[in-house]
């Protein structure tokens, strides 16, 4: 009797599972966060937060999309948080246009089935014959119990093997989270990136922070130790003395790099970076504490604290 009380329960489960991923999940429009942790192996002290949210439409070129901002707290109303990008909802496919790169791409496809290919027209930074092939479609329990469609896709061309899960009404949960695979970072340098939650209208949807038992486990990223960037740039090292080497997670394409002394005086300008790299030299600077930003489009994408120690 007990065995078949067992049987029925695990029976009505499945059955509660399945019903449930057969209701579609809309993309959020409105008043949704997700979360990502940064770390490096070769920097134990450093680490950054990553915060995308949603706040407010604007329309481009007759379609109505949601704004995507790179949050600077853990709030949509920091005036000092930067615009991101546009996203939008037609027929389960989700589009976006990032600030970088002009055209709008498909981001997500949830009428996909096993066995189909989803391809991009994003080429800042991906290789041509790019594309994802749907390998697996199952459900998956969230943090509020509940059960959604998930997407196994492996990536195909030059970055053949790469995995993802994307989860319906959420978005990718592997790496750098919302924006894969237009997002890529690999831990060539040390880095890597862990996406850690997804709430909208304050519940939480989906919680895998190795930090804390929450979404945000602070509410600010300012006031941070010399080591630790916004918005993917890394310093090392940091102090240094003589040169040392700004890395960003993305692709920049003619941004500059501006250097502030700690009143806020500007010592060093470097225009037309385009890579993701670059060698700054201290070029006889004071010792102490100074501020670098980097911009693009008019529009700051990363800021740093710096110390110039020779």
């Amino acid at each position: 009797m007990k065995q078949l009380s067992i049987i029925i329960t695990i029976l009505i489960f499945v059955t509660v599972g399945k019903s449930q991923t057969n209701i579609y999940h809309p993309f959020p429009d409105s008043n949704a966060f997700w979360g990502i942790h940064g770390t490096n192996c070769f920097y134990p002290d450093w680490w950054q937060d990553i915060r995308y949210g949603l706040n407010g439409d604007t329309t481009i070129n007759g379609k109505l999309y949601s704004k995507v901002y790179k949050l600077l707290d853990s709030t949509l109303t920091n005036p000092n948080s930067t615009y991101w990008a546009a996203i939008r909802e037609e027929d389960k496919k989700i589009y976006t246009i990032l600030f970088y790169y002009p055209e709008e791409t498909i981001l997500y496809d949830f009428n996909l089935l096993i066995g189909d290919t989803i391809t991009y027209n994003f080429q800042y930074g991906l290789p041509e014959d790019f594309g994802r092939v749907v390998t697996k479609i199952d459900s998956v329990q969230l943090f509020t119990n509940e059960f959604r469609k998930r997407f196994t896709l492996v990536s195909i061309g030059e970055y053949f093997g790469i995995t993802d899960s994307v989860i319906e009404g959420i978005g990718s949960i592997g790496r750098c989270g919302l924006f894969n695979p237009l997002y890529i970072s690999f831990p060539s340098n040390g880095s890597s990136e862990l996406f850690t939650c997804f709430k909208q209208n304050e519940i939480i949807y989906y919680l895998n922070n190795p930090v804390c038992d929450h979404c945000f486990c602070s509410l600010y990223i300012t006031g941070l130790e010399d080591k630790k960037g916004t918005a993917g740039i890394h310093v090392y090292p940091n102090p240094f003395s003589g040169q040392t080497k700004i890395e960003s997670d993305y692709y920049l394409r003619d941004a500059t790099l501006s250097l502030y002394s700690s009143i806020g005086r500007k010592v060093k300008q470097l225009n037309n970076i385009s890579g993701k790299e670059i060698i700054i030299e201290s070029d006889g600077l004071l010792n102490g504490l100074y501020f670098l930003n980097i911009s693009q489009n008019n529009i700051i994408i990363g800021t740093v604290r710096l110390i110039i120690n020779n």
